[in-house]
Protein backbone atom coordinates (compact mmCIF):
# COMPACT_ATOMS: atom_id res chain seq x y z
CA UNK A 1 0.00 0.00 0.00
CA UNK A 2 1.68 3.22 -0.93
CA UNK A 3 1.89 6.29 1.05
CA UNK A 4 -0.53 8.30 -0.82
CA UNK A 5 -3.59 5.20 -0.34
CA UNK A 6 -2.82 5.24 2.78
CA UNK A 7 -3.36 8.67 3.44
CA UNK A 8 -6.64 8.39 1.48
CA UNK A 9 -7.87 5.48 3.86
CA UNK A 10 -7.08 7.34 6.75
CA UNK A 11 -9.09 10.67 5.73
CA UNK A 12 -11.50 8.57 5.33
CA UNK A 13 -12.12 7.16 8.66
CA UNK A 14 -11.27 10.04 10.15
CA UNK A 15 -14.47 11.27 8.69
CA UNK A 16 -16.22 8.21 9.88
CA UNK A 17 -15.17 8.91 13.15
CA UNK A 18 -15.78 12.61 13.29
CA UNK A 19 -19.53 12.22 12.10
CA UNK A 20 -19.99 9.18 14.30
CA UNK A 21 -18.23 11.96 17.25
CA UNK A 22 -20.71 14.67 16.65
CA UNK A 23 -23.52 11.74 17.95
CA UNK A 24 -21.21 11.71 21.13
CA UNK A 25 -21.23 7.81 20.88
CA UNK A 26 -18.30 5.56 21.25
CA UNK A 27 -18.87 3.00 18.96
CA UNK A 28 -17.99 -0.36 18.11
CA UNK A 29 -17.29 1.00 14.47
CA UNK A 30 -15.44 3.84 15.72
CA UNK A 31 -13.01 1.79 17.59
CA UNK A 32 -12.71 -0.71 14.82
CA UNK A 33 -11.71 2.64 12.53
CA UNK A 34 -9.38 3.44 15.16
CA UNK A 35 -7.87 0.24 15.00
CA UNK A 36 -7.55 0.04 11.37
CA UNK A 37 -5.58 3.80 11.54
CA UNK A 38 -3.35 2.24 13.97
CA UNK A 39 -2.28 -1.27 11.40
CA UNK A 40 -2.42 1.37 8.39
CA UNK A 41 0.30 3.45 10.39
CA UNK A 42 2.41 0.59 11.32
CA UNK A 43 2.92 -0.36 7.56
CA UNK A 44 3.50 3.37 6.38
CA UNK A 45 6.93 4.25 4.73
CA UNK A 46 6.98 7.67 6.87
CA UNK A 47 7.69 10.78 5.27
CA UNK A 48 8.04 13.69 7.95
CA UNK A 49 7.15 17.23 7.58
CA UNK A 50 7.72 19.62 10.79
CA UNK A 51 7.66 15.79 12.55
CA UNK A 52 4.50 14.37 11.60
CA UNK A 53 3.93 11.68 8.90
CA UNK A 54 2.50 13.46 5.65
CA UNK A 55 0.65 10.18 4.69
CA UNK A 56 -0.32 8.61 8.36
CA UNK A 57 -0.30 11.94 10.88
CA UNK A 58 2.18 9.61 13.09
CA UNK A 59 4.56 11.73 14.87
CA UNK A 60 7.89 11.09 14.37
CA UNK A 61 9.22 11.25 18.13
CA UNK A 62 6.75 8.48 18.56
CA UNK A 63 7.34 6.27 15.76
CA UNK A 64 11.57 6.39 16.19
CA UNK A 65 11.36 6.04 20.13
Amino acid sequence: MSGIEIRKKIDENNEKIRKALDKFVLTDEIQLLMKVNDELRAKCEHHFVDGICEYCDSFEDQVYD
